[in-house]
């Protein structure tokens, strides 16, 4: 077996099971994703370099901020490494990969569903940085249900954290930008939808009208 045979299971594999529930391959790679326009759960069989085989990484990416890359916002390992051994043995394994993966892709669909069930989702979650992002997808999600005041104390709390990084500058001057939009609830929406829009063109996905 040579490397591109096992990757070939995965992707074999994976396309197969995931046909059936809206869920897409990106480009060649070994990455699936869950679109939702706001957001897109991703399945990733993440490669080892000095081994044949693969990890599974489930999670979600919100598009309610600019950037041209993909993030596990919520969501990562799922599983330890599984190693190949043989065509028998890993294909079940990936089977089995897959099955955890569209568990994981209902659980998300589900808590996302609307905007108070993803707003007690986001809320009641921890962010690799608390402070920073957390703070920004809290408050962003409390903005969209109208809740402002909720919103505020999220954005100011992101606004005083000192980091000294460009990142962390980039991501406070579109907290600020947003700040400005809480006029109406109207005005807040279309400014996120119009981020989501752009969000997604510059990730290479396809257009759509978020639904809040």
């Amino acid at each position: 077996m040579t490397d591109i045979d096992h990757n070939k299971i995965i992707t074999k594999t994976a396309t197969v099971f995931f046909k059936n529930h809206g869920i897409k391959r990106k480009g060649q790679s070994r990455t699936f994703f869950d679109d939702n326009c706001w957001f897109t759960t991703i399945i990733e069989f993440q490669p080892n370099s000095r081994e044949k085989g693969t990890f599974l990484n489930v999670g979600v990416n919100f598009h309610w901020y600019d950037q041209d890359y993909f993030s596990f916002d919520i969501g990562n390992r799922q599983s330890s490494f599984i190693e190949f051994r043989n065509e028998t043995q890993f294909e079940s394994e990936i089977e089995k990969l897959c099955k955890l993966a569209l568990e994981k892709v209902a659980e998300y669909r589900e808590s996302f569903k609307t905007l108070n069930t993803s707003r007690e989702k986001i809320c009641n979650s921890e962010f690799a940085s608390d402070s920073l992002w957390g703070n920004y997808h809290k408050g962003t999600v409390s903005g969209l249900i109208g809740d402002f005041n909720s919103m505020k104390v999220y954005y100011e709390n992101l606004l005083s954290a000192e980091y000294n990084f460009p990142w962390v500058n980039e991501l406070k001057e579109r907290t600020k930008l947003l700040l400005e939009k809480t006029a109406s609830l109207e005005s807040f929406k279309t400014e996120v939808e119009k981020i989501i829009l752009e969000t997604r063109k510059s990730k290479k996905l396809d257009a759509c009208q978020p639904n809040f």
